[in-house]
């Protein structure tokens, strides 16, 4: 078992190594995959704003002044003509939550989907607009938060200079930092504190007696381990379960430490053995309240950076900014696919559904006939035609969109592809959560909490 487990190791850190950085994510202030939003007051007048971005040479810009019924029929025919008689049915409300895509949740701003490529013109029209005393913005990639990835790695830098065991430290620590660096958040940030921490730890008992049964027995380490655990997962889902890839890679970097030394060690003609067992050597090294003030700092630092960088992030969900985008719950009063291809199915099927029958089956499959004339004979023969609202159908209906004669929210909705979700959303991917704020705020804790019971239990000492 040991033998699988000596050369798997190395393989298991590579690995995880590798997911950690290509499943990496980070802050993105942009909200959709293809286009940018410029959003402008809902006041502004619709024919200036457009006149600016025709002006800046953007083209096939997606404006609610630019839609027109998304199917593919003729002006004249019977299906438009019942479109008419019948706009207010509550069967067609889909048009109603499609000109929901063009305002923000509270229907402050007017928004312009602008395809990706045009960021040197939105710029312009941006510059045009506040010329003209219309004052807009455009959702933008956020900057890389280069700060708290800087903060982990000198925390590792102090914590490498007190280590008794250097080199099982840096081993350990590499993965962490690294994991830092792929998901730049404050929750990931303290969790990471905890975890150096806890490596610290390890590294001082590090090949001592007894040394797993001497940190189980410390009930702090345990439980710093638990909380960085939920301070993870209090980021994000993904954030949390690259905590548990980077916990398994940062164990397969110890064990290949710990196989590599035996490899150099019995190369040695005298190898020397730690006389004293873990349970009577400082995990701090010594320096208890050094450690623990450089530690408790770290992460007091993440907490006022939260305040200080994320204002609007820990404001009242009502205060944001919210536009419609690819989300993970959908919002009832957007519209999403399903109510597309309803729409389609009940423009299509009205003119021929029966009024005198109430038989439900009849929502999904219509059968009905058609006369179509000989252009040779001139002969006019019946044809019996069917209907069905299938997943061919859905599907028919999705392709045709790109056959649309005009630059339709659909094709934007498309772009996200066939999952796509329709919900509200922040400008920003990140937005810092309550919990989130809670789980930093219970990492200050536990390092005051340690911090004071070693001062407490000293002072009944002496």
């Amino acid at each position: 078992m040991n033998k699988y487990i000596k050369f798997s190791s190395p393989f298991i850190f590579l690995l995880s190594l590798i997911l950690i950085l290509v499943l990496k994510t980070v802050p993105s202030g942009k909200l959709w995959t293809n286009y940018s939003v410029l959003s402008v007051p809902v006041s502004a007048d619709d024919s200036v704003v457009m006149a600016a971005i025709n002006k800046s040479g953007i083209e096939n810009t997606v404006s609610q002044s630019g839609q027109f019924l998304p199917a593919q029929l003729s002006e004249n025919s019977i299906e438009i003509s019942m479109l008419r008689l019948n706009y207010n049915n509550p069967a067609y409300s889909y048009l109603n939550k499609r000109n929901l895509m063009f305002f923000d949740k509270s229907n402050t701003y007017r928004l312009y989907y602008i395809p990706s490529g045009y960021n040197a013109e939105i710029s312009e029209v941006i510059k045009i607009l506040k010329g003209q005393g219309i004052e807009c913005t455009k959702d933008s990639s956020a900057e890389y938060p280069w700060l708290l990835p800087l903060i982990g790695i000198l925390l590792c830098a102090m914590l490498f200079l007190f280590s008794k065991h250097k080199l099982s430290f840096i081993c350990g620590s590499v993965i962490p930092v690294v994991y830092l660096y792929g998901n730049p958040f404050y929750p990931v940030a303290t969790a990471t504190c905890l975890t150096l921490l806890c490596l610290f730890f390890i590294s001082n008992v590090w090949r001592r007696k007894d040394a797993v049964t001497s940190l189980l027995s410390r009930h702090s380490i345990p439980a710093m381990l638990g909380i960085a655990f939920l301070c993870a997962f209090s980021s994000s889902i993904s954030s949390g379960f690259l905590f548990l890839l980077a916990a398994l890679g940062t164990l397969a970097a110890l064990i290949t430490c710990w196989y590599t030394e035996d490899f150099l060690r019995n190369k040695k003609p005298f190898v020397p053995v730690y006389i004293r067992s873990a349970k009577r050597v400082s995990v701090f090294a010594g320096k208890t309240f050094t450690i623990l003030s450089i530690v408790t700092g770290a992460v007091l630092l993440f907490i006022l950076l939260i305040f200080v960088t994320s204002t609007d992030s820990i404001k009242n969900s009502s205060t944001k900014l919210l536009y419609p985008a690819n989300a993970n719950i959908h919002d009832s009063k957007l519209p999403q696919f399903e109510d597309y291809y309803e729409w389609n199915w009940n423009v299509k099927t009205y003119p021929y559904k029966s009024l005198n029958n109430s038989n439900s089956s009849q929502a999904d499959f219509i059968q009905f006939s058609d006369f179509v004339e000989n252009e040779e004979t001139g002969i006019i023969t019946e044809e019996t035609k069917t209907l069905k609202y299938d997943n061919a159908f859905k599907k028919d209906v999705y392709d045709s969109i790109d056959k649309l004669q005009f630059d339709s929210v659909e094709k934007v909705m498309k772009s996200e592809g066939e999952d796509f979700i329709a919900g509200y959303t922040a400008p920003s991917s990140y937005q810092i959560n309550l919990f989130g704020i809670i789980m930093c705020f219970i990492c200050l804790f536990i390092l005051l909490f340690i911090y004071f019971s070693i001062i407490i239990r000293k002072g009944i000492t002496k």
